[in-house]
């Protein structure tokens, strides 16, 4: 998996020029990467030399120096195999990376060392991100997992976290496989999840949600390792008639919670960023590319934080640092390329008689392209059938002025503005919103109906499942446009 100054559709093969720059641009927008083959997975000390100032990177666009000065610098990594983004197998090339924004990079080098692992165990908002060439870090979507090696110099940074992932997916998915195969004693993993779990009624606050978080937890310290749980980073607050809030408080209260019942360390990451947010105000978008994904100054801000904080615990060396041009460098792409075809990773769904149904699915923003297990046979509840019939109606939720929408519906649940706008437009009959039932055939085709839509499933007394519900969801978007 290598140095992500790219889109993965886009052909590796086909980027680099003999002397290792990417890309089309001019002076600091230049990147340049360099790789390296090596024996075997391990821990290494990456040396090399720069021709000039610039941002340096290692690996998967791991942040090394926001500011390095020409001349020799060095960097621990840890390798291991890695499942890319979007793709259901592992990259097993035993390749180390380079990358400098605005330098060439000359005489790399490695060496192995024996140095501690940090584990990293997440979700998009932590992850290593992709970026489009040439290089704006204001306009780059970001993890603070590739942010934190350039705070902890004496620890290698394995940063496992994925997109899309919830606690069960990362364990699932084969992420954590990948962990339990090279963690050892002593070393560290950072666990966060908490954004895509709460979108998924079985993993809520208060019901499985935690017992995934713990599972990682007992498997990591079964192998000797020390796991360090951390709430969720928040969102951009939102607002109400009663005040600002984000929705993911319940899952950061529940991580204290587990961090206190496992005697484990913890990082209140949401209070920290929750706070920090409504201090900046309408500023806070600077450090945002949408609502719940930071761009590379604001992971920056958050790894420094997560990095000070083991540093407190007495879990790590922290190393200050200032952005410099990942802060100063305001600029938007104006080159961006378009999005290409989303491709179709599921490793479940060999059984499916239409796989068109499912990439369509895909397209249309339905399905996940980041979790490997698409469950095509499973039932659907009814909060999450009326998340995606919203999308393919073109629907938007509503707010909730702080009063709940239903009796078992709270003002502040992620799926209370769905459910307002199912009682303002008169969707969902009577006093509850039953949003952990199996959604039946009679239920979609009243809501199909209300809504005006002459697509319809087929009557039977069995519960239709994902990928019937899909397939009827296309068909919705189809109708929708062609009105």
């Amino acid at each position: 998996m290598g140095d992500l100054f790219s889109h993965p559709s886009d052909d590796a093969g086909a980027r680099f020029d003999q002397s290792g720059w990417l890309g089309m641009g001019e002076g600091s927008r230049k990147v340049c990467v360099r790789d390296l083959e090596v024996p075997h997975m391990g821990v290494y000390r990456v040396k090399l030399r720069l021709s000039e100032s610039g941002i340096l990177f290692g690996q998967r666009r791991n942040l090394i120096a926001p500011q390095a000065q020409a001349g020799e610098h060095s960097f621990l990594t840890c390798l291991t195999e890695y499942i890319p983004s979007m793709q259901n197998k592992a990259d097993t090339a035993a390749k180390l990376y380079a990358s400098c924004c605005g330098a060439q990079i000359e005489d790399m080098r490695t060496e192995g060392v024996d140095a501690r692992r940090i584990f990293i165990a997440g979700d998009s908002t932590v992850a290593d991100q992709y970026t489009f060439c040439e290089y704006y870090p204001f306009d780059s979507y970001a993890g603070w997992g590739q942010m934190l090696s350039c705070f902890l110099k004496q620890d290698a940074i394995c940063n496992m976290a994925h997109s899309g992932m919830t606690g069960r997916c990362f364990m699932e998915d084969g992420h954590f496989d990948i962990v339990k195969k090279y963690i050892q004693p002593n070393d560290l993993i950072l666990i966060q999840f908490g954004h895509n779990d709460q979108k998924r009624r079985l993993l809520q606050a208060n019901k499985a949600y935690t017992n995934y978080l713990s599972e990682i937890a007992w498997e990591a310290m079964d192998r000797g390792a020390k796991p360090v749980l951390l709430s969720p980073v928040s969102r951009v607050p939102s607002r109400d008639a009663t005040g600002q809030f984000d929705l993911l408080q319940a899952h950061a209260d529940a991580v204290a919670e587990l961090a206190g019942k496992l005697g484990l360390p913890y990082i209140d990451l949401h209070s920290y960023t929750y706070q920090k947010y409504c201090a900046l105000g309408e500023d806070c978008r600077a450090l945002f590319k949408d609502m719940t994904h930071a761009n590379d100054p604001g992971a920056f801000e958050i790894a420094r934080f997560v990095a000070r904080s083991l540093a407190e615990l007495k879990l790590a060396q922290f190393q200050d640092a200032k952005p410099g041009l990942l802060a100063e460098d305001r600029e938007k792409n104006p080159n961006r390329p378009t999005a290409s075809p989303l491709p179709v990773p599921y490793v479940d769904i060999g059984d499916v008689s239409d796989r068109e149904t499912v990439a369509e699915g895909v397209q249309n923003g339905l399905l996940d392209p980041c979790v490997l297990h698409m469950h095509p046979f499973e039932a659907l509840c009814r909060a999450e059938f009326i998340q995606k019939l919203f999308r393919a109606a073109g629907l938007q939720g509503k707010p909730t002025d702080g009063i709940a929408p239903y009796d078992d519906i709270g003002a502040r649940e992620f799926d209370s503005s769905n459910a307002a706008a199912c009682r303002q437009m008169g969707l969902v009959d009577g006093p509850c919103f039953r949003p952990d039932d199996s959604i039946t055939v009679r239920e979609v085709n009243d809501l199909c109906q209300r809504l005006g839509f002459q697509t319809r499933l087929e009557e039977k007394e069995s519960l239709p499942n994902r990928y019937e519900l899909i397939k009827l969801l296309n068909a919705i978007k189809r109708e929708r446009e062609e009105k």
